[in-house]
This record gives structure tokens, C-alpha cells and sequence, in this order.
């Protein structure tokens, strides 16, 4: 069953959300990456991993359940541990928000994961300190960057959707 999709148009983003976005670029990785799932057990060869990825994006996310890897494909590859994962998704590639984020920031991330979901794009979201990262498909990579870049333009735009003040805008902690 298909969401029906909501137009954009229609949209309303928070004045502060939208200031943000106009000032948000995109940077995608060269690189394409795979999504690692592992035991707990395991993190300390998975922080291994991570320490040779040498300036490039990598997340590592250790929680009672499992730790999730996030490494370059041609790094995984070669991994030792590739036989011992418990589950392995990609290839991905990586875009990042070009925008230092405080982390008290409400409500950024809302119109993106939005539009996306319209999109039908898929994805999995990593948030660092200062920037907010997704994992798409390499194949929906196009369309990503086509709907991310739409809603900078729009947030640039003066007559882009309508910022209204909601007091249900904004809410939430998904940044």
C-alpha cells in the first residue's frame, strides 16, 4: 500500500527550522558504505575497525542489543570480522548537513525525514555532535539528493512553503 503524497507546498516549517535549512549544504561520500550489525561482544574488534578508516565517515553505535557499524564498503570487504556479523546491509552512501547543529536544536531534521518519506526514500539516520548524517540506498541516492536540495531551495526562498509558528511545530527531540 502506497502513502499518498502530501505536498510540499502545503508544508509549514518553524521560522528557526527554516532559517537553518537555508543555511544547510550537502556533502555525499564518494565512498559507498555498508550498515554492520554485530553482538555486543564484539565492540571492541569493531572499534578496531573504525580507528583504520582514517578521516573517513564511519559511526559506531553500541546499545544493550547489538552494535551497529557504519564502515566503507572496500573496508569491509577485507574485514576479518565480515563472517562473524550478524546481519550486513548496502551498499549505502553517506549525505551529511553541512551545518554545525547545537544539540539542543528542536525540530531540524523533521522536514527532511518528511519529504523523504513522501519520496519513498528510505533511510537511516546517524547524528554526531555538530552534523546530522543519513544513509541512503545507492541507488535512491538521485532522488535524496533531489529532495534535500528542493528543500534548501525552498528554505532560501522567500515564497517557498509558508513558515508558520505552531505550537506543534518544532516539538519533538528528533533534531
Amino acid at each position: 500500500m502506497k502513502n499518498k503524497p502530501i505536498s510540499s507546498a502545503a508544508e509549514s516549517i518553524h521560522p528557526e527550522t527554516r532559517a537553518l535549512w537555508a543555511r544547510t549544504t550537502l556533502r555525499v561520500a564518494a565512498e559507498k558504505y555498508c550498515l554492520v550489525s554485530f553482538p555486543t561482544k564484539m565492540l571492541p574488534e569493531t572499534v578496531s575497525l573504525v580507528t583504520k578508516e582514517d578521516g573517513r565517515f564511519a559511526a559506531l553505535i553500541a546499545e544493550p542489543d547489538e552494535v551497529s557499524l557504519t564502515i566503507s564498503y572496500g573496508r569491509w570487504r577485507t574485514s576479518r570480522l565480515r563472517g562473524r556479523a550478524s546481519a550486513e546491509s548496502g551498499p549505502f552512501r553517506v549525505i551529511t548537513f553541512v551545518l554545525e547543529l547545537d544539540p539542543a536544536v528542536v525540530g531540524y531534521f523533521a522536514p527532511a525525514a518528511r519529504r523523504l518519506a513522501e519520496a519513498g526514500v528510505p533511510i537511516v539516520p546517524q547524528c554526531a555532535f555538530l552534523k546530522d548524517h543519513l544513509l541512503v540506498r545507492e541507488a535512491d541516492l538521485p532522488k535524496a539528493t533531489a529532495v534535500l536540495e528542493k528543500l534548501i531551495a525552498d528554505c532560501r526562498n522567500p515564497c517557498g512553503p509558508q513558515s508558520v509558528r505552531s505550537p506543534e511545530l518544532g516539538r519533538g527531540k528528533v533534531r
